[in-house]
């Protein structure tokens, strides 16, 4: 038997309030397939089919209705634990726990800090550059295992809405996410062949944002790399591996320096405006976070 794996209590919570495999699948921030898989896991887990799939909306079976406490139970102790030993992992009441894109913990917060000056000064702060599952992240927040959240405002970035009214939202800047390319690259490739484009992979939240504007363009591109890191893309296009789209706040030395340059400068329907957001949970209730947010909402107006 396979292990119980957490996420599968939400994953049950949400298609018990839902009653449709497809907006519980998209308010969990998961492929259908993906969430069907999951939900098939575990029934396989318990021994029992929970779900009666042949009604609509889909509802529970007897043995899902007794399931329903035990899954109740679990969740409340996982988060009443998460809590206890989170804050244990706090070094002082001035700590704040910050969880951003790789590219924003490289330039945007270090800006940011900077910016704020002696606004912050007293205050500890944790970064982790990762965002794997939004979903879990927004219930970090709610679970105080997180202070803050800086995102791209993009719909597979934003909290399901069972989520959305436990979350305040601060717009922080906006960026350009365009494409560039190597002035030798540039010089070199004629206007009559297709660029070496390097891309996003498809796990990527950008993939989606620039994929569009590729697709429509599609013959003037042909794909020669693809990875999940903005930085790994910016780094290929320095050595003239192709163009590459990346954020203006991730590239502003390289356009400066002359390093890299746009590659479309006069056509701006390449260029595509996103904005960056923060979030926290509305029941924070530490000063060292609210100290943390209002500077950075004055800071960012």
């Amino acid at each position: 038997m396979s292990s119980l794996e957490f996420k599968w209590l939400d994953d049950f919570i949400s298609l018990k309030e839902l009653g449709n495999f497809s907006a519980a699948a998209t308010a969990r921030h998961v492929t259908q397939s993906a969430f069907s898989r999951r939900i098939q896991a575990l029934e396989l887990w318990v021994g029992v089919p929970l779900f009666d799939r042949t009604s609509y909306p889909i509802k529970l079976t007897e043995d899902g209705e007794k399931f329903v406490p035990y899954v109740e139970k679990m969740l409340q102790l996982i988060r009443e634990t998460n809590n206890d030993f989170s804050q244990a992992s706090l070094r002082t009441d001035n700590s704040v726990r910050v969880v951003c894109l790789h590219s924003f913990a490289l330039n945007l917060l270090p800006n940011l800090f900077n910016k704020a000056g002696k606004m912050l000064e007293g205050l500890n702060f944790s970064l982790t550059p990762s965002i794997q599952g939004i979903d879990n992240h927004f219930q970090a927040l709610l679970d105080n295992a997180c202070d803050a959240i800086f995102v791209y405002d993009t719909q597979g970035m934003r909290p399901s809405y069972i989520l959305e009214d436990k979350v305040e939202r601060m717009l922080v800047s906006t960026t350009r996410i365009i494409p560039v390319i190597a002035p030798e690259l540039r010089k070199n490739i004629s206007h009559y062949q297709p660029m070496p484009y390097l891309a996003y992979s498809k796990q990527t939240f950008l993939y989606g944002v620039v994929n569009s504007v590729v697709e429509e363009n599609k013959f003037r591109f042909e794909q020669v790399f693809e990875t999940t890191l903005s930085e790994s893309l910016i780094k290929m296009a320095i050595n003239g591996a192709g163009i590459a789209w990346a954020p203006t706040h991730a590239i502003k030395e390289e356009l400066e320096k002359g390093i890299l340059i746009p590659a479309f400068p006069r056509e701006k329907k390449f260029e595509i405006p996103l904005d960056i957001v923060c979030y926290r949970s509305r029941e924070s209730k530490r000063e060292a976070v609210n100290l943390f947010w209002s500077t950075i909402k004055t800071i960012s107006q």
